[in-house]
């Protein structure tokens, strides 16, 4: 559905001559880029309004997609695929948090921001097969990558002072995010694997 809107669109827009049609795919794209985002924000947004956690799934909003736009990880062959991963992620911090408000210390808070912090140094940026990136792009991306890492988790150790509910949610968005990379590079492993025995 979402790729049948874009290309719609993008024709629609070469008919009345406002883009090019030698530009139309990549046009095409970002449209389907932008509307299964947009389609994962609204989900974010229902769901945490319907668990009385709005301002929570802005904040996991606020740390998952900036990252995951620099880091990279686990990507889905489909927008369906994609958008259901992300709906599991999303209530899967919503749900984790809540229960670990109750028994986590700040010691298992920085475990978790180590292991993050280990899949960044080791892994980042992983790159889509589908938006390959050059060497620049590349070391770009890592730079960012680490420096807002470095951040959020600075911003998640000390905000357990203040609020452990935020610094739990921060602490979790970012393991999931870890675990999206490790999955990725599984995916890389298992693929290269096969190929080996073919």
């Amino acid at each position: 559905m979402i790729t049948f809107i874009s290309e719609k669109l993008a024709s629609y827009l070469c008919r009345k001559q406002i883009i090019e049609e030698r530009k139309k795919e990549i046009y095409q794209y970002g449209y389907e880029v932008f509307i299964s985002g947009l389609i994962g924000f609204v989900i974010a947004g229902i769901i945490g309004a319907f668990m009385h956690r709005f301002f929570d799934a802005l904040i996991f909003l606020a740390v998952f997609v900036p990252v995951r736009r620099f880091c990279g990880g686990y990507h889905a062959d489909s927008y369906l695929k994609c958008n259901t991963i992300f709906t599991l992620i999303f209530l899967t911090v919503m749900i984790i948090s809540q229960i670990m408000q109750r028994i986590i210390s700040f010691m298992y808070l920085i475990i978790l921001l180590l292991i993050y912090m280990w899949a960044i140094i080791e892994y980042a940026p992983m790159e889509n097969s589908g938006k390959p990136m050059d060497d620049e792009q590349k070391a770009r991306n890592r730079k960012i990558s680490l420096a807002v890492s470095v951040f959020l988790c600075v911003v998640s150790a000390i905000s357990y002072a203040v609020s452990q509910r935020i610094a739990i949610l921060i602490a979790t968005t970012l393991f999931c995010i870890a675990f999206l990379m490790f999955a990725e590079k599984y995916k890389i492993s298992k693929k290269n694997r096969k190929s080996d025995h073919t």
